[in-house]
C-alpha cells in the first residue's frame, strides 16, 4: 500500500520545487494533498506539479485488491487494508447455511434471531447445491440470499482444517490482494466450516471472521447450543466490522421507561451504544418508571467521556435543565454514574433545584440501588 509519505516525497514541497503549496489542488499544503491521495479521496490530476513517475505510482495503488460482488443487494468483499485501525473493514462477512433441501431445518433457521443493542438479526443467506425455482421463490420470500453451486466459482475457496493452517491460508490470500494486487487472489474468499462441535464452531468461525473470510458458509449445525453460536459469532463480527472512527452511539436524549411518573428516579449516563443499552436493559427490568438522561458524548463511554471533557458537570446540567419531559418531576433526584463522583459537588451547584446521587459503576447494580433509594 502506498504510504503518504512516499506519495508526498514526490511532490514539489518536498522536492523543494516550484510549485510548492501552491494551493491548486484545493488544499493549503502538499502534505494535506497527499493525505487525501493516499486516502483515495482526490484525484492525482487535481495536481498540476505530478510528475508521471507519481501518476504511474497512483494508478499501481489504485488497483483493484479484492473485487466486490453483489448476491440480491448483499455486497461480499471488496476490502481494501490489511489491518482495521488503518481504515475500516467495509463488508460484514455473512453467514450462509447449507441445506439439503427445504423443511423442517429451513424453518429453524428462519426462526433464528438474535437480538444485540438493541438491534434484531438473522442469518444472511441459505445454500442450497441445486435449488429448483420454486425453492428460491421460497427462500427469497423468507428473506434470505441465496447461493448454489454454480456461485462457487467466484470465491477462493478455503476449508476450515485446524485454525492455524486456516488462518495461515486466509493470510496469505489477503496478504496477495491487498498488498500485492495480486489478481489471482483477488476474489472474495469463502471459508465452509463443517465443524459440529459447538465450542470448536464457536472458534473457527471466530478466527475466521477475524482472519480474513469474505463468506462463512456452515453445515447445518445439530446440536442444540447452534443458536448460542450464531450469537457470540454475530455480535463478534458487529464489533470487527464497526468503523474504529466512528464509535456506536445513540441518539442524545430524554428516554423514559415503564410509563414513569411525578415520582420517578432520573438517571444520567453517555450515548455510547453498549453503555446506553447496558443501563437501559436494567431500567427496563424494573417495576417502577425511570427516565434516562443521554448526554452527547462522542459515542464515548463514562470514563472515556469524563478523562475527555466530553461529559462535564456544564453539559451534564445543561442537558438536563434543557428537557421539558423532567419538568414534571415533583421528587427531583438525579442518579449519575459512579464513575462521575467527582462532578456531584459541581452539579450540585448548576442545579440545585435537584439531590445529585451518586449511583452504581456497574449496570447490574442499579435494582440494589433503586432498591436503596425507594425504601
Amino acid at each position: 500500500m502506498l504510504k503518504v509519505m512516499d506519495i508526498f516525497k514526490c511532490l514539489p514541497a518536498a522536492q523543494k520545487k516550484e510549485g510548492a503549496n501552491c494551493g491548486v489542488c484545493g488544499f493549503s499544503t502538499c502534505m494535506m494533498f497527499a493525505t487525501k491521495l493516499q486516502k483515495k479521496e482526490v484525484d492525482i490530476e487535481k495536481c498540476p506539479h505530478a510528475s508521471c513517475e507519481l501518476k504511474e505510482k497512483i494508478k499501481e495503488a489504485n488497483r483493484v485488491q479484492q473485487l466486490e460482488i453483489t448476491f440480491d443487494g448483499l455486497k461480499i468483499g471488496g476490502e481494501t487494508v490489511m489491518f482495521r485501525h488503518e481504515k475500516t473493514f467495509i463488508n460484514p462477512c455473512p453467514f450462509f447455511v447449507k441445506l439439503d433441501r427445504l423443511g423442517e431445518d429451513f424453518e429453524r433457521v428462519k426462526a433464528l434471531e438474535i437480538e444485540y443493542i438493541g438491534n434484531k438479526y438473522k442469518i444472511d443467506g441459505i445454500y442450497l447445491e441445486n435449488p429448483t425455482d420454486e425453492e428460491r421463490k421460497i427462500v427469497a420470500e423468507a428473506g434470505f440470499v441465496l447461493m448454489s453451486a454454480s456461485d462457487m466459482t467466484l470465491f477462493n475457496l478455503v476449508s476450515e482444517g485446524a485454525i492455524s493452517e486456516m488462518v495461515k491460508k486466509l493470510t496469505f490470500i489477503r496478504e496477495k490482494a491487498i498488498l500485492e494486487c495480486d489478481i489471482n487472489y483477488s476474489a472474495p474468499v469463502l471459508v465452509h466450516l463443517k465443524e459440529q462441535e459447538p465450542f470448536a464452531l464457536c472458534a473457527k468461525g471466530s478466527a475466521a471472521i477475524c482472519k480474513y473470510a469474505s463468506v462463512l458458509l456452515f453445515d447445518y449445525p445439530r446440536d442444540s447450543s447452534w443458536e448460542a453460536v450464531f450469537s457470540a459469532l454475530i455480535a463478534l463480527r458487529l464489533n470487527i466490522y464497526t468503523d474504529p472512527e466512528k464509535p456506536l452511539q445513540v441518539e442524545s436524549k430524554v428516554y423514559e421507561f415503564n410509563s414513569p411518573d411525578e415520582r420517578a428516579l432520573v438517571f444520567l449516563t453517555t450515548n455510547f451504544a453498549l453503555t446506553y443499552f447496558a443501563v437501559a436493559n436494567e431500567l427496563s427490568s424494573l417495576k417502577a418508571g425511570s427516565y434516562l438522561v443521554v448526554t452527547p458524548s462522542e459515542g464515548m463511554s463514562v470514563l472515556t467521556a469524563w478523562s475527555a471533557e466530553k461529559i462535564t458537570a456544564e453539559i451534564a446540567s445543561r442537558v438536563v435543565s434543557s428537557s421539558h419531559i423532567l419538568d414534571k418531576i415533583k421528587n427531583k433526584r438525579l442518579v449519575i454514574p459512579g464513575l462521575l463522583g467527582d462532578l456531584k459537588d459541581d452539579l450540585q451547584a448548576s442545579l440545585s433545584d435537584w439531590e445529585i446521587i451518586v449511583g452504581t459503576s456497574e449496570a447490574y447494580k442499579i435494582p440494589d440501588l433503586v432498591k436503596n433509594l425507594t425504601t
